[in-house]
């Protein structure tokens, strides 16, 4: 039987929530990872930590934290706690989402902006520079970070520019830092999901029939149908493309942005 790839390291995947979040955390600790899985809302955390922690004792253990990509100061105390329960940090996950209302520039308040941004930009950055330092201390075989970014960089949907504009810069500094980081052997990647199933996906639907007169399953279908596999992507889809990019065999893929689109 092959080993789990990931065998005794230690992932963070920040902004865990039920989507894409919770499907990397689930992928990553079928791979023999001990997870971090953080975000705002810690019942949904006691719930999820539950669900895919279960299984037999000797295998790896998941921590759920409370954490706010836009305070830094909870970014410190995510990495520190993280040592203290494992000690180390080997992959890191930014699956940050803020700013996703619908609003044409024109009308939107640049309050809502600014919190994209503390979020999509500066949380992730911050959270990324801080797991990268702790890679960097505590052994010399790298680490992983991986960024989750969006498709609505390349389609730039109308009335969704504080999301798309936020993720694109995030995109860039990424990228950049991969190369600041390369020296330490820290790879830096971006994976861009096409339209993913769940929550945040069925309630664009159910705008967007609203708007049109269409049912939801018209809109689906119609919106699946741009895809060159005439398909939505699945959360699980996603993290496999993560569970790749943290595994060994990406270990000389850096800067890049992976595409997860079904063929958009």
């Amino acid at each position: 039987m092959t080993p789990p790839s990931l065998d005794a390291l230690t992932a963070i995947v920040a902004g865990a929530g039920p989507g894409i979040g919770g499907a990397c955390a689930a992928a990553l600790r079928r791979e023999g990872a001990d997870v971090v899985i953080a975000a705002r809302d810690a019942d949904r955390l006691g719930a999820m930590a539950a669900r895919i922690g279960a299984g037999p004792q000797r295998g790896p253990r998941v921590v759920p934290l409370t954490f706010d990509f836009a305070d830094p100061a909870s970014c410190q105390a995510l990495v520190d706690q993280t040592l203290a329960h494992f000690g180390r940090i080997d992959i890191l996950v930014n699956v940050a989402t803020a700013g996703g209302e619908h609003a044409p520039i024109d009308e939107g308040g640049w309050e809502s902006w600014r919190r994209a941004f503390e979020v999509n930009v500066i949380g992730t950055l911050e959270l990324s520079r801080l797991a990268a330092r702790a890679m960097q201390r505590g052994h010399t075989a790298g680490g992983s970070i991986i960024q989750i970014g969006t498709i609505g960089t390349h389609a730039l949907p109308t009335g969704r520019a504080r999301y798309t504009a936020t993720k694109q810069a995030m995109v860039t500094a990424s990228l950049t830092l991969a190369k600041e980081l390369g020296p330490a052997n820290i790879r830096v990647n971006v994976v861009t999901p096409g339209f993913t199933t769940g929550e945040l996906l069925s309630a664009m639907i159910e705008s967007i029939a609203t708007r049109t007169g269409e049912s939801p399953d018209d809109v689906s279908a119609r919106m699946a149908a741009g895809a060159a596999l005439r398909r939505h992507v699945d959360p699980v889809d996603v993290a496999e493309a993560v569970v790749f990019l943290a595994g060994p065999g990406a270990r000389t893929i850096t800067g890049i942005q992976l595409p997860v689109t079904a063929g958009r």
